[in-house]
């Protein structure tokens, strides 16, 4: 959607003057809808059109569709496309198409597609690189392998925009070996940076490190889209640490930095607790001029802040924000919840309501884990009972969790079994480790044995082992645990922590006395 730079309100009432210009060599119909930045200005104009019986003069309907687009309406975009194009050309199904696609409509972005090849016309390079696109979105591999061989059976050759979607879209669905060998044949010809990008993020989202890296050592140029997709596949696999070395090779190779790269290295700074590394990127963020404080970037050291400790500095900056998007609000939720304060998150809540921002799942696992760490047995009730009917959402995995958690701390065992049994899916074994849990707190045994045999053929770990030495050896059952753990060996895993000090990470394992700040650190503990 292409749009004037300037926020300046647009001049509608001299639209008929406009019209009569003869010097202009683009209609200024057109001209004056790509200054639209607003719905309401978009309708305006869409109005004028209609009253001046310009609607349907070419291109005018098609690029109405398009400024629709661009203020995110698209159910108005596809009334215009269905009411005021007669004979739509490719433009104009490709401008529909994307506006589906932007909206997370794949699936109707498909069936127009299918209509545009059946009304005869040609698809062009944007319609592939869109359609391919929704397919990615949908994992529909069957689709994209038709849209693949139509793209070969017209004799078009492929650009890199479209061999970074067929790309995308074989790895979305897994097919590794397909991506690669639309690589290696575009490689073979032409020089370009887009597909290996996303080779790399293919990789990286199948958790093949090795082979990204592999992709990103051998590449001659990286943009820094390259060296986001990097950032970005670390931290989906977890490996914080190289997030941070990663950034520090891209600050010194003198790359600019996107709200992608800042983003990802923010959050492993969180994970990490990398506070001085965290708040260098906020002062950088805040010097250069040119990186716009976006939702998401503020999101991001909102949710770093948080995880570093800092909470009260974390609501700081949550407040100063002057927009805020539901994960923004399930990030400070979810942060004060973790930090142990129940009222606040309610209280949240209750603002973001306010807000008339809608919560997600996301949200209501925050206000759940809240009530449940507090006691609060009836308030989470209401909230999950507020969760189904009132904002209906399909409880998940994660509320169910929740919600057995905090009836079993209660002792209401008998109400947490009901739930579990009410569930449509089959508890996994963070949910019966909840309940059985509960049984060794409330000394349940009768309820706890067959749970604990549920969850050993789920999940054997040692940590399981141990509840159950505590459950039956309290109630002299300790044959039946010496049953159980006969032939049986097992590692055990200890929790660690990580701490960064004068810029240096440091680990502590449970009753570590090997790091060599071990001393300083139990001195401390102890007064």
């Amino acid at each position: 959607m292409a749009a004037a730079s300037t926020s300046a309100r647009v001049p509608v009432q001299n639209f008929p003057e406009l019209q009569r210009g003869k010097r202009n060599k683009i209609p200024s119909s057109v001209l004056l809808l790509q200054m639209c930045r607003e719905n309401k200005e978009v309708k305006q104009l869409h109005g004028q059109l209609i009253l001046n019986g310009l609607i349907h003069r070419f291109p005018n309907a098609a690029k109405l569709v398009e400024s629709y687009v661009g203020v995110s309406e698209t159910d108005d975009a596809l009334l215009v496309f269905k009411s005021s194009i007669q004979s739509p050309d490719t433009f104009a199904y490709n401008v529909m198409i994307r506006g589906l696609i932007l909206s997370k409509r794949p699936m109707e972005s498909l069936f127009l597609y299918e209509r545009l090849v059946t009304d005869g016309l040609l698809p062009d390079s944007h319609t592939y690189t869109f359609v391919l696109k929704a397919c990615s979105q949908l994992k529909a591999v069957l689709e994209g392998k038709a849209v693949h061989a139509q793209i070969i059976k017209n004799g078009m050759e492929p650009n890199t925009h479209i061999c970074s979607s067929l790309i995308s879209m074989y790895s979305y669905a897994g097919n590794m070996v397909s991506a690669k060998q639309i690589l290696d044949e575009f490689s073979e010809h032409k020089n370009g940076i887009c597909p290996f990008n996303s080779m790399i993020t293919g990789y990286m989202n199948e958790g093949l490190v090795e082979e990204a890296i592999e992709i990103f050592d051998t590449m001659g140029n990286k943009d820094t889209v390259t060296w986001s997709a990097m950032l970005s596949g670390y931290v989906k696999n977890g490996m914080h640490e190289d997030v941070l070395v990663t950034f520090q090779k891209m600050m010194s190779c003198n790359v600019p930095l996107n709200e992608s790269s800042l983003v990802c290295t923010l959050s492993a700074c969180g994970e990490l607790g990398a506070l001085d590394q965290g708040r260098w990127i906020h002062k950088y963020i805040i010097n250069k001029r040119e990186i716009v404080m976006s939702v998401n970037l503020g999101t991001a050291l909102v949710d770093m802040y948080a995880k570093c400790g800092c909470i009260e500095f974390s609501y700081q900056l949550f407040e100063q924000m002057p927009q805020r998007d539901v994960v923004t609000w399930g990030v400070i939720i979810s942060s004060f919840a973790t930090h142990g304060q129940a009222k606040v998150c309610f209280q949240l809540f209750d603002e973001m309501i306010e807000s008339r921002v809608e919560p997600n799942g996301v949200v209501f696992v925050a206000i759940l884990s809240a009530c449940s760490h507090a006691g609060l047995v009836e308030l989470g009730c209401h909230y999950f009972d507020q969760m189904v009917h009132q904002f209906g959402i399909r409880p998940s995995i994660e509320h169910f969790g929740c919600m057995v958690d905090l009836l079993g701390r209660a002792g209401r065992l008998a109400e947490a079994e009901q739930l579990i049994l009410s569930m449509p899916e089959e508890p996994n074994s963070v949910i019966l480790g909840a309940l059985f849990n509960a049984c060794r707190i409330h000394n349940d045994v009768e309820r706890g044995r067959p749970l604990f045999k549920r969850l050993i053929s789920l999940e054997p770990s040692p940590d399981r082992y141990k509840l159950a030495v505590s459950l039956f050896a309290n109630n002299g059952e300790d044959y039946e645990i010496r049953k159980l753990l006969k032939d049986k060996i097992f590692e055990t895993r200890c929790g660690l922590s990580n701490i960064q000090v004068d810029g240096v990470d440091h680990e502590f394992m449970v009753s570590d006395i090997a790091n060599n700040r071990a001393q300083d650190v139990y001195e401390t503990l102890g007064g």
